[in-house]
């Protein structure tokens, strides 16, 4: 047992278990849940509105997260991604990149998780259908056997917005 003055009034605590600590819930548990709920859903409330208000951070902070690719200025992520798209829709199939597209996506293809391989005997980009996804076009990888390998550009884009937000 423990006393505790709090103000000018003492208060005696005691540990209860067992037998006793059922007795107690069975008579007070019901005035207990009436009074600590509401502040349990409070809690509950604020933890949630917290934990949206940090995601809405993080997708502000990486919206505002600026890239140089290529000696070009991209103001955030999403310009990126317009510039692959825009090179892609402008091309027609079988057609190589000029030295400024092709400078952009050799900077992008540096992101892809099989950079080595993907860049062996490297010769130029170009834009193609996609050979199982007939009707859906993509960039292609040409060597210089004449080989032609595709790359998604999405999942470079997606590493380099990655890595960007470790920095």
């Amino acid at each position: 047992m423990k006393d505790k003055l709090v103000g000018t009034k003492k208060f005696s605590f005691t540990r209860t278990e067992g037998e006793e600590l059922k007795e107690f819930h069975q008579r007070q548990g019901g005035h207990y849940q009436f009074c600590i709920a509401p502040k349990l859903r409070l809690a509950k409330k604020q933890n949630r509105k917290a934990a949206q208000e940090k995601k809405q951070d993080e997708q502000v902070k990486k919206q505002k997260q600026s890239f140089t690719i290529a000696g070009v200025y991209y103001m955030d992520i999403n310009k990126v991604k317009s510039k692959s798209r825009a090179i892609l829709n402008m091309k027609k199939e079988g057609e190589k990149l000029d030295e400024q597209e092709e400078a952009f996506l050799s900077e992008i293809l540096k992101f892809h998780s099989n950079y080595d391989e993907k860049s062996k005997e490297f010769d130029h980009f170009m834009v193609d259908f996609h050979p199982e996804y007939t009707k859906t076009r993509c960039f292609f990888i040409v060597r210089k056997d004449g080989s032609k390998e595709d790359f998604s550009v999405s999942k470079c884009i997606h590493n380099l917005e990655l890595k960007s937000a470790e920095e």
